[in-house]
């Protein structure tokens, strides 16, 4: 039988876009993003004059989703609640970066990039028909 941790691990290593919620004027909200993952934290690029990050200065809470596939919906995900810190690291930048981004921003070194790490408080794994959790201890 496979590992909690492994099969988590496997899922966020695998799927790069998911959805993460933040709370913006005490309501939910949420949006499509690209992860990059080392062991069970997460980095996301945005634009630091985005109002996400507006709503991250007040409350650095996230939900994140990990492991849809377009047409595909009985398989393993990946649900992660955790804190975010707002960076600047120019390593993490470039093992994120994708062709997305180049359409975003003027080069990676653009100045208003900001990566959002995304260290975990609790992890789940939920089964293919979403029924079983599996916590995640960290």
């Amino acid at each position: 039988m496979v590992d909690i941790k492994e099969k988590a691990l496997k899922i966020m290593d695998k799927n790069d876009v998911g959805v993460m919620a933040t709370i913006s004027e005490n309501k939910p909200m949420a949006r499509y993003m690209s992860f990059y993952s080392e062991e069970f934290t997460l980095y996301t690029i945005t634009d630091k004059r985005t109002e996400k990050v507006e709503d991250l200065e007040v409350n650095p809470n996230v939900f994140v989703l990990l492991g849809y596939e377009e047409g595909i919906i009985d398989k393993d995900y990946v649900e992660v609640e955790g804190q975010v810190s707002m960076v600047k690291n120019q390593e993490i930048i470039d093992k994120s970066w994708n062709d997305y981004m180049d359409k975003q921003y003027s080069s990676k070194e653009d100045p208003n990039i900001l990566v959002l790490e995304i260290k975990p408080t609790r992890i789940n794994v939920k089964n293919k028909k979403g029924n079983e959790v599996e916590e995640v201890r960290l």
